[in-house]
Protein backbone atom coordinates (compact mmCIF):
# COMPACT_ATOMS: atom_id res chain seq x y z
CA UNK A 1 0.00 0.00 0.00
CA UNK A 2 1.27 3.32 -0.97
CA UNK A 3 1.26 6.45 1.79
CA UNK A 4 -0.40 9.60 0.66
CA UNK A 5 0.71 11.43 -2.27
CA UNK A 6 2.51 15.00 -1.27
CA UNK A 7 2.98 17.74 -3.33
CA UNK A 8 6.00 19.84 -3.04
CA UNK A 9 4.91 22.24 -5.71
CA UNK A 10 4.16 26.27 -4.26
CA UNK A 11 1.14 27.50 -5.48
CA UNK A 12 2.40 31.14 -5.26
CA UNK A 13 5.27 29.91 -7.25
CA UNK A 14 2.73 28.97 -9.37
CA UNK A 15 0.24 32.11 -9.53
CA UNK A 16 3.87 34.53 -10.40
CA UNK A 17 4.90 32.00 -13.07
CA UNK A 18 1.24 32.14 -14.44
CA UNK A 19 1.78 35.90 -14.40
CA UNK A 20 5.13 36.16 -15.86
CA UNK A 21 4.32 33.44 -19.02
CA UNK A 22 0.49 32.86 -19.20
CA UNK A 23 -0.11 28.76 -18.95
CA UNK A 24 3.30 28.41 -16.94
CA UNK A 25 1.42 27.84 -14.01
CA UNK A 26 -0.13 25.16 -15.22
CA UNK A 27 3.50 23.54 -16.30
CA UNK A 28 4.80 24.15 -12.80
CA UNK A 29 1.67 22.35 -11.53
CA UNK A 30 2.66 19.13 -14.78
CA UNK A 31 -0.98 20.01 -16.61
CA UNK A 32 1.31 20.51 -19.48
CA UNK A 33 -1.92 20.71 -21.76
CA UNK A 34 -3.70 23.36 -20.24
CA UNK A 35 -0.53 25.18 -20.04
CA UNK A 36 0.01 25.11 -24.42
CA UNK A 37 -3.55 26.00 -24.73
CA UNK A 38 -3.92 29.04 -22.53
CA UNK A 39 -0.76 30.41 -23.78
CA UNK A 40 -1.59 30.10 -27.12
CA UNK A 41 -5.31 31.17 -26.57
CA UNK A 42 -4.28 34.16 -23.86
CA UNK A 43 -1.10 35.62 -26.28
CA UNK A 44 -3.36 34.86 -29.14
CA UNK A 45 -5.89 37.24 -28.16
CA UNK A 46 -3.83 40.10 -26.44
CA UNK A 47 -1.52 40.00 -29.86
CA UNK A 48 -5.14 39.91 -32.46
CA UNK A 49 -5.93 42.51 -29.93
CA UNK A 50 -3.05 44.58 -30.76
CA UNK A 51 -3.49 44.30 -34.64
CA UNK A 52 -7.11 45.09 -34.49
CA UNK A 53 -6.11 48.43 -32.85
CA UNK A 54 -3.08 48.73 -35.30
CA UNK A 55 -0.75 48.49 -32.24
CA UNK A 56 -1.34 51.33 -30.59
CA UNK A 57 -4.07 50.51 -27.56
CA UNK A 58 -1.29 48.75 -24.74
CA UNK A 59 -0.68 52.23 -22.90
CA UNK A 60 0.30 52.82 -19.21
CA UNK A 61 -1.54 56.16 -19.05
CA UNK A 62 -4.88 54.59 -20.42
CA UNK A 63 -7.13 52.98 -17.51
CA UNK A 64 -7.24 49.93 -19.88
CA UNK A 65 -3.63 49.19 -19.23
CA UNK A 66 -4.79 47.50 -15.31
CA UNK A 67 -6.49 44.92 -16.68
CA UNK A 68 -4.13 44.29 -19.83
CA UNK A 69 -0.98 43.82 -17.44
CA UNK A 70 -2.48 40.92 -15.96
CA UNK A 71 -1.92 39.52 -18.97
CA UNK A 72 1.42 39.36 -17.77
CA UNK A 73 5.09 39.09 -19.58
CA UNK A 74 3.35 39.47 -22.80
CA UNK A 75 1.57 42.39 -22.15
CA UNK A 76 4.80 44.17 -20.37
CA UNK A 77 6.75 42.65 -23.52
CA UNK A 78 4.27 44.82 -26.14
CA UNK A 79 3.81 47.74 -24.10
CA UNK A 80 7.37 49.66 -25.47
CA UNK A 81 5.79 48.64 -29.30
CA UNK A 82 2.53 49.77 -28.78
CA UNK A 83 3.86 53.26 -27.19
CA UNK A 84 6.16 53.57 -30.37
CA UNK A 85 2.75 52.95 -32.46
CA UNK A 86 1.11 55.64 -30.80
CA UNK A 87 3.26 58.30 -31.08
CA UNK A 88 3.90 57.36 -35.16
CA UNK A 89 0.84 59.76 -36.02
CA UNK A 90 -3.07 60.39 -34.52
CA UNK A 91 -5.13 57.87 -32.91
CA UNK A 92 -8.58 57.79 -33.64
CA UNK A 93 -9.79 56.63 -30.23
CA UNK A 94 -13.35 56.23 -31.59
CA UNK A 95 -12.98 54.04 -33.71
CA UNK A 96 -14.69 50.97 -33.67
CA UNK A 97 -11.43 48.60 -34.80
CA UNK A 98 -9.43 50.55 -32.05
CA UNK A 99 -11.89 50.08 -29.00
CA UNK A 100 -12.43 46.23 -30.22
CA UNK A 101 -8.75 45.25 -29.84
CA UNK A 102 -8.52 47.68 -26.48
CA UNK A 103 -11.40 44.82 -25.50
CA UNK A 104 -9.62 41.66 -26.28
CA UNK A 105 -6.27 42.77 -24.85
CA UNK A 106 -8.55 43.51 -21.90
CA UNK A 107 -10.07 39.89 -21.93
CA UNK A 108 -6.95 38.53 -22.56
CA UNK A 109 -5.56 39.89 -18.98
CA UNK A 110 -8.42 39.11 -17.40
CA UNK A 111 -8.53 35.71 -18.85
CA UNK A 112 -4.56 35.25 -17.70
CA UNK A 113 -6.57 36.35 -14.08
CA UNK A 114 -8.65 33.19 -14.11
CA UNK A 115 -5.92 30.86 -15.36
CA UNK A 116 -3.46 31.89 -12.81
CA UNK A 117 -6.22 31.59 -10.14
CA UNK A 118 -6.85 28.55 -11.70
CA UNK A 119 -3.14 27.03 -11.21
CA UNK A 120 -2.89 28.40 -7.60
CA UNK A 121 -6.15 26.31 -6.20
CA UNK A 122 -5.39 23.17 -8.14
CA UNK A 123 -1.54 23.29 -6.04
CA UNK A 124 -3.20 24.91 -3.12
CA UNK A 125 -6.10 22.45 -2.17
CA UNK A 126 -5.35 19.25 -4.66
CA UNK A 127 -7.75 16.76 -5.36
CA UNK A 128 -7.65 13.93 -2.55
CA UNK A 129 -8.61 10.65 -4.09
CA UNK A 130 -11.58 8.93 -2.66
CA UNK A 131 -13.17 12.25 -1.60
CA UNK A 132 -15.22 11.81 -4.99
CA UNK A 133 -16.49 8.23 -3.56
CA UNK A 134 -17.28 9.46 -0.13
CA UNK A 135 -19.46 11.85 -1.39
CA UNK A 136 -21.41 9.19 -3.73
CA UNK A 137 -21.59 7.07 -0.96
CA UNK A 138 -23.47 9.79 1.37
CA UNK A 139 -25.88 10.85 -1.14
CA UNK A 140 -26.92 7.08 -1.40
Amino acid sequence: MTGPVTNNRSPVAALVLGWIVPGAGHAYGGRWGKAVLFFVCITGLLVAGLVLADGSNILPRRLWYAAQVCAGGPAIALTPISQYMATRGPVDWADPLHEMGTLYTAVAGFLNLLVMMDAYTRLAYPHRPGDADEDKEEAA
